[in-house]
């Protein structure tokens, strides 16, 4: 089990690299009025970019909520789940990325959805993104499809 969510974890992460660069690299910008208004490069995403997740009870899913915001701003993404989500469901403290070169932040955060004997059946989670400049800039929902283990 160790070995199998250290693998997940190492793959969540790599989504990371490849998912968020893009997703970022590839906003456009109309006029330097936008960039006045929100220092946020994109709005918050997750990785895989799915609305519902099917798990089995005793296993283990990683999704990953990013974050992204010009370097000027110093602030630290924060993630936090909503009271109406599970209790098998966590999420990590917010880790930040900064590419210098293209002059942005990236906040990362981790949501495990851990769900155990007794869990089966349909859940949403929802978090809240906080992101540049402490505001809120999103709140992410999506369905978990917890089935019974065998």
């Amino acid at each position: 089990m160790v070995r199998r969510t250290g693998l997940v974890i190492v793959l969540a992460i790599s989504c990371i690299v490849a998912g968020g660069n893009t997703a970022a690299a590839g906003q456009n910008r109309t006029s330097n009025d936008d960039v006045a208004a929100s220092t946020s490069i994109a709005p918050p995403f997750i990785t895989p970019g799915k609305d519902l997740f099917v798990v089995r009870e005793g296993d283990q899913v990683v999704v990953v909520v990013t974050a992204t915001c010009l370097l000027e701003d110093d602030s630290n993404a924060q993630f936090e789940l909503q009271s109406s989500s599970p209790g098998f469901v966590y999420i990590s403290d917010a880790y930040r990325k900064e590419n210098k070169a293209l002059g942005y932040s990236e906040g990362v955060g981790l949501v495990y959805l851990s769900p155990q004997i007794g869990d089966a059946g349909k859940h949403v989670v929802t978090l809240q993104v906080k992101a540049c400049s402490g505001k809120v800039e999103r709140v992410i929902s999506f369905k978990v499809k917890v089935k019974r283990a065998d």
